[in-house]
């Protein structure tokens, strides 16, 4: 007997089976359990957030440290007949921003930067929404050793704080 879930990873993404990890982190979002997933790369982590994203009502807010990393993303769900979603960057011009405010009520899935949340104006639109999974892409960045610590991320405690507190 086929779950929804198994039903979803084949519907959505063309899979028969789970990768060591996934589904016991699938289950644990759908459980609304904030969860920490450490896969290596390449294993299928986005898998982990964009599942339960279709098996929940409300949008997905990922917010991503690397513009070109969004981007991938985007195109990836696009490619795969996804049309409710969209990134939310310092690339996105004026117009384009007040567009996607306007039917910030029509996505799925937003991708954003953990500067773009620093925007009063982003987080008003955002909770014009119901955030239902907030997703903390590449959270190393956190970390204040090395080259890759974003302050920003610091901050990502109160954004969700803002938000509700929905299931990270």
């Amino acid at each position: 007997m086929t779950t929804q879930i198994e039903k979803t990873l084949y519907d959505k993404f063309g899979y028969a089976s789970f990768r060591m990890g996934q589904k016991e982190a699938i289950e644990s979002v759908l459980n609304k359990q904030d969860t920490l997933v450490m896969l290596p790369t390449g294993t299928g982590k986005s898998l982990c957030y964009q599942l339960p994203a279709y098996l929940s009502e409300g949008t997905t807010l990922i917010v991503s440290p690397l513009l070109s990393l969004m981007q991938d993303q985007v195109e990836s769900l696009r490619l795969r007949g996804e049309k409710k979603v969209v990134a939310l960057n310092s690339l996105t011009s004026f117009s384009e921003r007040r567009r996607i405010f306007a039917q910030i009520n029509q996505y799925k899935f937003i991708y954003t930067s953990p500067e773009m949340l620093q925007n009063n104006q982003v987080i008003a639109a955002l909770r014009r929404t119901n955030i239902e999974l907030f997703v903390v892409d590449e959270a190393h960045c956190i970390s204040h050793w090395g080259t890759d610590f974003r302050p920003d991320y610091l901050a990502l405690a109160n954004i969700r704080k803002k938000l509700g507190f929905p299931t990270t």
